[in-house]
């Protein structure tokens, strides 16, 4: 009788498999067949690639390096395509470099916070019971106060630094993460595979790693990029207000508040960070509803 329960989750195990397969195939091809979200894609992977390769498309010596005699130097000037702020600093060095801590930013915070998140989801989906309403209780305190508010208070209280407003990000999406992650979570612990590991004997974190985290994957990547987008708009709040990274770190939100004083006669110095902010999360965001989209199956066949 264990031998045929044993087989049974075996069988189910498999099957499991080849529908995550299918549905990776098939959530390609519905995504890579609308032209809005092959233009996110692209656009995205693009910052990316130039949050990697910083250093080789523009040193960053050029982006903290002042010089006196090129203060505000209109966009065209030879030596600066994007033209210089009112240190000198070459405006395109800095924007290429912010991407780069943009990213790192949104990223890691949001990856933190969405690992953390399942791990609370599925023990609370797994456990039940008190643990679950503790740890619940605790979730609904934190999401009655705002995200930034709680952001800027870990903010003020450890500094500024790309560590402390990682830390701060990650904190402040874990309410909102908790609870949509638990939702999917419990539906997936009545599933059959999973009752029958339980049923078997397995062990809450071996059928947490091997059952709920795998099919956890599609709710996380698409809160996920949501939360890069939101995080990076943030960070750039953060450290518009002076919460943000340190001084001279190229940073979008500190190029905005130091451009704010010179916005009536260098536009270029609050448009130029303004606008790349704006373009990188617009194509963030319409990466995360593409991917909502392709990975609902409500959808399906209508792409």
């Amino acid at each position: 009788m264990l031998k045929t329960e044993k087989a049974a989750a075996e069988q189910l195990v498999k099957r499991e498999k080849s529908t995550k397969n299918s549905q990776g195939r098939e959530v390609w091809h519905r995504l890579s067949s609308r032209p809005v979200a092959m233009i996110a894609f692209v656009g995205v992977s693009l910052l990316i690639l130039i949050a990697i390769f910083a250093d080789l498309i523009v040193p960053y010596e050029m982006a903290i390096k002042q010089i006196a005699t090129d203060k505000l130097m209109p966009p065209g000037s030879p030596g600066h395509l994007l033209g210089t702020d009112n240190f000198g600093r070459d405006i395109f060095a800095r924007i290429i470099h912010g991407t780069r801590t943009a990213l790192q930013i949104g990223l890691i915070s949001a990856a933190s916070s969405l690992f953390i998140s399942a791990i609370l989801a599925s023990v609370c989906s797994m456990l039940g019971g008190i643990v679950d309403n503790i740890i619940m209780r605790v979730i609904d305190v934190i999401s009655c106060i705002p995200g930034l508010v709680v952001a800027l208070a870990i903010c003020a209280a450890l500094g500024n630094g790309v560590p402390q407003l990682i830390v701060a990000l990650t904190f402040s999406g874990l309410p909102m993460h908790t609870k949509m992650v638990r939702s999917v979570a419990l539906t997936l612990s009545k599933m059959d595979y999973v009752e029958s590991a339980v049923a078997l004997g397995g062990k809450p974190s071996y059928i947490m790693y091997r059952h709920l985290f795998p099919n956890l994957t599609s709710i996380m990547i698409i809160n996920g990029t949501a939360q890069v987008s939101m995080n990076i708009m943030m960070g750039a709040t953060l450290g518009f207000i002076g919460l943000g990274v340190k001084a001279p770190t190229p940073e979008w939100g500190t190029m905005l508040a130091s451009g704010l004083n010179f916005m009536m006669r260098n536009q270029y110095m609050v448009l130029v960070p303004g606008l790349v902010l704006a373009i990188s999360a617009l194509l963030i965001n319409t990466l995360g509803d593409c991917l909502r989209d392709a990975f609902d199956p409500q959808l399906k066949g209508r792409a």
